[in-house]
């Protein structure tokens, strides 16, 4: 908790806004991609979905495989605790739907599909492309193929198994990645594994996502890794995940953004 505080106040005092911005293409991202405010019909079928969950008291057994945990079965658990807890939030998911959309990302990958949520708002940007999603716990990954199902969401693969078995055999099938975002494994060595096995299947287009870049100074490290690594050109710390792009025409370029209402003051008289 302290070093999540310590980092968001250097992130904050660092972050620039959309009037701090001169490059075109950040420029483009940020207004049609992190601050738009455009609604689409699927967003409040899908929160229909979300709040579904957050009511649903059946209890399932979870095994978790992520950061500090081992191959135990965990205490039952309810759906509603899981929902509340281990979704991504509306801001996020809708920024994962607008960088398919925008970017027109076909061949979509997903690590950690918990409910069902996220992989469902990147399913719904492009109905004619195909979304392939990893989770651990099959009784998760059951919930989640309801809530597909429930949303006539028939462009998702749910993938069964730890990651470090089963994107091996994944990335063997697909010949490439326009998007992918890594959520579910919340530790320095597996997440810059993960990242290192999926950009061999990117290109100049591709974008990738990691989640919850300050979640611990591990985290944070592996974040730092991974934006330096030379396929990467610019990077958008925006403290909650990162977005990483891969194109060559630009700068190598690492900014921390945040809407300017959050620093209304800063409007580009001032640096």
């Amino acid at each position: 908790m302290w070093f999540r505080f310590r980092s968001f106040i250097k992130f904050y005092i660092k972050s620039i806004t959309k009037y701090n911005i001169h490059s075109p293409f950040i420029f483009d991202l940020v207004c049609n991609v992190l601050d738009i405010s455009k609604e689409y019909y699927s967003f409040d079928v899908i929160e229909k979905e979300r709040n579904r969950l957050k009511s649903d008291n059946r209890k399932i057994n979870v095994n978790d495989y992520g950061a500090g945990s081992s191959f135990t079965k965990s205490p039952e658990r309810k759906i509603a605790a899981i929902a509340g807890a281990s979704l991504s939030g509306i801001s996020k998911c809708r920024v994962l739907f607008n960088l398919a959309d925008h970017y027109r990302c076909l061949k979509i990958l997903e690590l950690g599909t918990s409910l069902g949520i996220s992989s469902a708002y990147l399913a719904s940007a492009n109905r004619k492309g195909s979304v392939i999603t990893l989770e651990g716990d099959e009784e998760i990954a059951q919930i989640a193929g309801e809530v597909h199902k429930n949303l006539g969401i028939k462009n998702i693969d749910i993938v069964i198994g730890k990651f470090e078995n089963s994107l091996a055999d994944v990335l063997t099938n697909i010949n490439r990645v326009d998007l992918a975002f890594i959520d579910g494994h919340h530790s320095k060595v597996p997440t810059i594994h993960y990242f290192n096995k999926i950009i061999e299947k990117c290109h100049n287009e591709s974008i990738i996502v990691i989640d919850d870049i300050y979640w611990s100074e591990e985290m944070n490290s592996a974040w730092n890794i991974i934006i330096s690594h030379t396929k990467v050109s610019l990077s958008i710390d925006l403290f909650d995940y990162g977005i990483v792009f891969l194109k060559k025409e630009l700068s190598k370029e690492n900014i921390s953004y945040l809407p300017f209402w959050y620093k209304p003051w800063r409007i580009g008289l001032f640096r």
